[in-house]
């Protein structure tokens, strides 16, 4: 069988992991949007590092972001070792018991979209949510692929393309979570005790300045993502190249923007200050300029472009503390 998308959706997720997990709650009968998720599991904080192929990203924690607002939210996160012997088999009975589950994949081998074909793999979540009866297939959710023009879908993919893409692992400095398949189960119809409702939302997000204040990895992002980047745009033409391309990505197409317009309805919704909505509006803005320069900087290696991203990456250190200790006070 050859693996291929069912039904495509112009409405995506912001991150796949969180995405995904909010789809998990669907199926339980209890919808989390995934902005509940981004303000119960702290995923407006980001921390700097290496990709799966050594370039500079910066990313929110994703699987602990997922797990933490998961269970902030009054869910049961399952890790269930992949059983490489018998993937189907496993996967049917999982279905079972929790409808669906997500996993880890390298996109090399997820058929079903030409992106993933003509594009470098990377670390991608999905659900899967049905299997086919001979087992020889089975469903996919993917809630956010990422083309020219970012869609969902629903695909089938064949159990031997699922098998390559949850076994080749690959990994970041970020991410770590390959050979697992994730379930979750709503722990709030186990009991009608009232212990672990959500906190307020205020609350949420000041917890989340605090740990921006506590935490080196947060606190100090912005400065080490300069210098990661600063490292391959003085390396080799090629590495030049390729870093500024994923700086674009990171800046304006898969984290800090999407997590900054996020974060605005979480804000707006918690009666923040104005004095916050600026700090906020302006972060977002210098986050955008910085995607400009970015392909900028592709296109021309100029040091007078790195020397206004450089400004760019001061400015928005500057921005971003400013905005955090405004969120805490």
């Amino acid at each position: 069988m050859k693996s291929h998308v069912l039904e495509r959706y112009d409405e995506t997720a912001v991150n796949c992991l969180t995405g995904s997990y909010a789809r998990l709650s669907v199926m339980r009968g209890r919808p989390v949007e995934e902005k509940t998720v981004f303000e119960r599991g702290s995923g407006y904080l980001f921390q700097a590092g290496l990709d799966e192929a050594g370039y500079p990203e910066y990313i929110f924690p994703v699987e602990e972001t997922g797990a933490l607002g998961m269970r902030n939210c009054g869910f049961a996160v399952h890790k269930k070792p992949i059983d490489v012997r018998d993937v189907a088999g496993q996967l049917a009975s999982l279905i079972e018991e929790y409808e669906g589950v997500v996993v880890w994949v390298n996109t090399a081998h997820l058929a079903y979209a030409d992106v993933y074909r003509d594009n470098a793999p990377y670390l991608h979540a999905v659900v899967l949510d049905s299997l086919a009866d001979d087992r020889l297939s089975v469903d996919v959710l993917d809630c956010l692929v990422v083309d020219l023009k970012p869609f969902a879908c629903r695909a089938r993919l064949a159990i031997t393309d699922l098998e390559r893409a949850a076994g080749d692992h690959i990994r970041s400095e970020a991410h770590d979570g390959m050979g697992y398949f994730y379930a979750v189960t709503d722990e709030r119809t186990r009991t009608a005790s009232t212990d672990g409702a959500e906190p307020d939302l205020g609350n949420a997000l000041v917890s989340q300045a605090r740990r921006f204040a506590e935490e080196e990895r947060f606190h100090s992002a912005i400065r080490r993502y300069r210098q990661l980047c600063e490292e391959c745009f003085t390396d080799t033409p090629d590495r030049a190249t390729h870093a500024a391309r994923r700086l674009f990505h990171h800046s304006t197409v898969l984290y800090a923007v999407p997590a900054l317009t996020l974060m605005e309805g979480s804000l707006r919704a918690a009666g923040a200050s104005d004095h916050t909505l600026r700090l906020h509006e302006k972060a977002l803005r210098d986050w955008q300029a910085m995607g400009v320069l970015a392909l900028r900087f592709e296109a021309t290696a100029a040091p007078s472009v790195l020397k206004r991203i450089n400004d760019r990456f001061a400015s928005l250190d500057e921005t971003t503390a400013a905005l955090w200790e405004s969120i805490a006070a």
